[in-house]
């Protein structure tokens, strides 16, 4: 028997995206048979003290952005000035980090590598090809960029430039993107969507009345979900004031993720209509599925579920960070959405979303279906035999 290709995954825990793209692609992988997947958080688990950030404040990175651009909704100047602090930062780290990666290759020996962070894919790549170099079966050990944003909002913000490496796009403004980088040509890959974990994909469930009596819903009301990322924030509680004070006529399920203090503040409050308050879980799919409206943070990640699961969308612009306005023009343009700032703006919004809900209970068609988990696999085995068959031919010459 064939020994298992081992696949290593580098993700951060700066939002919730990348963690859970990582976790999906082990699920696709390892569900498919054949594949070993190792997941690794670099800022954590191999390079903390080359952190600036916690060395200037005391503060880690990762909690900063999580905490204080997400939560917060720091999301203007301060988080333009977070992303070059990082920028800087590594450029400051770029050898360190470079024997760093490249230590951690030897000492694992991968067959293929798959990034899905932005801003360190140019460290990456580099210890990549130096390991490479090493010769041996080094050589054959395959770089991927799997990206998790709708697009690039810079230059080489998730593709770096020289090539040595292919790139996996679930957005067409993200394939565009990556087939102008030098050195890409041919090592591109389209997906539809990017990459959820499967439980996303099984899609809504059959029987509606009985899903939603089983979470404590009337079934035959309308159902909103606010859902502001692992973070939870300010921004969802003010949203969810603004829904108490005007009640609509529907049921609401508030996806708190980690802000403890806006979970307890809402489990004790005195609601105008059926709630029910969720802390951080790992059932997201199941709140999701019975929803017929999504509210909250244009994120890649909780846009393409709520696509995946056929929900209309209510995107809040105040809360986008910079690499997630092209989902609000997307979204816009696609006709997959709508979009508000102000709170009455929102209610407008709320109440055409709530007008134009399908009053028929059979199953709703999905306007934008996600194969990105059935795709996957098939295109890290072409990149496999790709990079390998390069390496024979290049024996043999």
């Amino acid at each position: 028997m064939a020994e298992p290709k081992h696949v290593v995954v580098i993700y951060t825990d700066a939002g919730g995206g990348h963690r859970a793209a990582a976790q999906a692609l082990r699920e696709t992988l390892e569900s498919k048979g054949g594949y070993r997947v190792t997941l690794i958080n670099p800022y954590v688990e191999l390079m903390p003290e080359l952190d600036l950030l916690w060395r200037l404040t005391g503060r880690r990175s990762e909690a900063f952005y999580n905490e204080t651009i997400l939560r917060d909704g720091h999301t203007g100047l301060i988080c333009w000035l977070y992303y070059m602090v990082v920028l800087f930062n590594f450029r400051l780290s770029r050898r360190p980090g470079r024997k760093i990666f490249t230590d951690y290759f030897e000492r694992i020996h991968p067959d293929m590598v798959v990034t899905d962070l932005p801003m360190l894919n140019g460290i990456i790549m580099d210890a990549l090809a130096e390991y490479r170099a090493r010769g041996g079966q080094r050589e054959t050990t395959s770089g991927v960029v799997l990206i998790t944003d709708w697009t690039e909002i810079g230059h080489h913000v998730w593709f770096p430039g020289g090539g040595g490496y292919h790139a996996i796009c679930g957005t067409e403004d993200s394939f565009n993107r990556a087939t102008r980088v030098r050195g890409l040509a041919g090592r591109v890959h389209r997906t539809q969507g990017l990459l959820l974990k499967p439980a996303f994909l099984a899609g809504r469930p059959a029987d509606q009345s009985t899903a939603r009596t089983a979470l404590g819903l009337d079934p035959d009301k309308p159902v909103v979900c606010l859902f502001y990322g692992s973070g939870g924030g300010r921004r969802m509680r003010e949203v969810g004031l603004a829904l108490r004070d005007t009640p609509p006529d529907v049921q609401v399920i508030f996806l708190c993720g980690r802000d403890q203090a806006l979970e307890t503040e809402f489990s004790a409050m005195d609601w105008p209509f059926p709630v029910q308050v969720v802390g951080f879980t790992d059932v997201v799919p199941r709140y999701l599925g019975v929803s017929d409206i999504l509210v909250g943070k244009p994120g890649p990640g909780s846009v393409s579920e709520g696509l995946a699961l056929g929900l209309s969308l209510l995107l809040d612009r105040t809360m986008a960070l910079p690499q997630e306005k092209p989902v609000l023009h997307w979204a816009k343009r696609s006709g997959a959405g709508r979009c508000f700032s102000k709170i009455p703006a929102f209610r407008q919004a709320l109440d055409a979303l709530l007008a134009g809900l399908p009053t028929d209970p059979t199953p709703r068609k999905i306007a934008h279906p996600n194969t990105a988990a059935a795709e996957i696999p098939g295109i890290l085995e072409e990149i496999l035999k790709h990079d390998r068959s390069r390496k024979t031919s290049k024996s043999g010459s």
